[in-house]
């Protein structure tokens, strides 16, 4: 491990400053090259005063400014998208965020080939929470450190020297640990870009001419994955598959197994928690999870998973996840499902109660309710009731380019992926004799119109 942490500080030392850091459509990236740009960065922050944003897609672009902010001291604000009204919601939150491009390299001085700071520098994670709003989430560095440490003590010895692939971005936790932390902690070089068809990672691993690589993956991209005969006929090139963000549907390592492929490797927890446990259905495996070293698991009265985490503030403090679990001795446990209304689609956690808040500040909506919808894929639905105005627009343009204005002002807020695509309109909600409206009375009205 190029990590070294004491009691307050971390510290990254390489050994050569040709020593490959990442690749770029084939081109390989140095630490030194690296280091030079952290360096400029940090230089230009220095400069600026207060909290910051960052939100960069590009993967080389992110690890620079998120060193360089460590370097320069200051508080990390990291949004789970950049949409206008996300931004705007967390306007008090920033200073300022970091430019697009990074700014040119100063001196060309070798640099050092050391980087250090304070395990305690804070950065705020921002999810869709229950409430509607977009949630914090405070983290340290000490806590990422100490969570990279664990990844790598359980599962080192299997990944060996691996470059790292990634389909995930590392905006969010999993991919910031999975693609960035860990792979620089570790020394393990990571490709670039981001793998977005199944076809990119099998010319990737046709070439691998005794490379070897790991997936970081999510069930989303899993699951597309139509190509697995193809594939496994370069499976000594692909070591490992890691599975974040949500549940991964059985047919998946079924389908890997089926072509002699390892299953991947489910990795569960959240932002609140880091990770929880993991587990691998290779055949006859059991399918329940085994808690990381240092994690306590218990449940409550109500079968709601309790963990003490080494990952969290208060690491001998219980914590109370949001999941039901069936406890299965030794620490292991089955997953039995969520129990708030932060739903997963496409990976991506997003509110009911947000998506609901933000359509009803439409000139057209009077209420909104929103559920979750299984069939044919697993989606958003929306029930609106609408007001005099919507109607009269509903009446008059019709249900596509009413449906297509809405749909419109939901991507203010949020990402594509997530934003309902079937929609119902009715004169009022459907609600029950206690005054409430379940997600099987919404559920019903898209089966009543199949």
């Amino acid at each position: 491990m190029l990590l070294k942490t004491s009691t307050e500080q971390w510290e990254l030392q390489w050994l050569r400053p040709d020593a490959k850091l990442a690749s770029i459509n084939g081109k390989p990236i140095s630490v030194s090259t690296w280091l030079q740009d952290v360096a400029a960065a940090t230089h230009w922050l220095n400069e600026q005063k207060g909290d910051t944003l960052l939100y960069q897609r590009d993967w080389y672009r992110f690890s620079v400014w998120f060193f360089a902010l460590l370097e320069s001291k200051k508080r990390i604000i990291l949004p789970a998208n950049d949409k206008p009204a996300t931004l705007s919601e967390l306007s008090s939150q920033y200073a300022f965020r970091v430019p697009e491009e990074l700014p040119s390299k100063g001196r060309s001085d070798a640099p050092s080939l050391i980087l250090k700071g304070d395990l305690d520098s804070p950065l705020t994670f921002f999810t869709s929470g229950s409430s509607g709003k977009p949630k914090a989430v405070e983290k340290t560095l000490r806590q990422l450190w100490l969570e990279v440490e664990t990844l790598e003590q359980t599962f080192a010895d299997k990944l060996g020297q691996t470059d790292i692939l990634a389909t995930v971005t590392h905006q969010h936790i999993y991919g910031l640990l999975f693609t960035v932390l860990w792979p620089l902690a570790a020394g393990r070089s990571v490709t670039l870009p981001l793998v977005d068809y199944p076809e990119q990672l099998q010319q990737l691993l046709a070439k691998a001419d005794g490379r070897r690589y790991a997936l970081v993956s999510s069930p989303a991209h899993l699951q597309r994955l139509d190509n697995l005969p193809q594939l496994a006929q370069h499976k000594n090139a692909l070591t490992m598959v890691f599975s974040s963000g949500g549940p991964l549907p059985g047919s998946v390592p079924n389908n890997f197994a089926d072509n002699e492929l390892q299953a991947p490797i489910e990795v569960y927890g959240s932002t609140e928690t880091g990770g929880i446990a993991w587990r691998q259905r290779n055949p006859g495996a059991s399918d329940s999870f085994k808690p990381l070293a240092g994690i306590e698991v218990s449940c409550d009265n109500n079968d709601i998973l309790v963990i003490q985490s080494p990952y969290l503030k208060e690491p001998q403090r219980p914590y109370t996840t949001e999941d039901k679990v069936q406890l299965q001795g030794q620490g292991c446990f089955l997953l039995l499902g969520r129990q708030d209304r932060v739903t997963k689609i496409a990976e991506k956690r997003v509110s009911l109660n947000e998506v609901e808040q933000f359509i009803q500040q439409h000139e057209w909506v009077e209420s909104a309710k929103a559920c979750v919808l299984h069939s044919p894929r697993v989606e958003l639905g929306l029930v609106l009731v609408l007001n005099s105005a919507g109607n009269a627009e509903l009446n008059a343009q019709g249900r596509f380019k009413v449906r297509q204005e809405l749909r419109h002002h939901l991507q203010q807020r949020f990402e594509k992926v997530v934003v309902p695509k079937r929609f119902r309109y009715v004169a009022q909600l459907p609600y029950n004799g206690a005054g409430k409206v379940t997600q099987a009375d919404l559920q019903a009205l898209f089966e009543e119109e199949k």
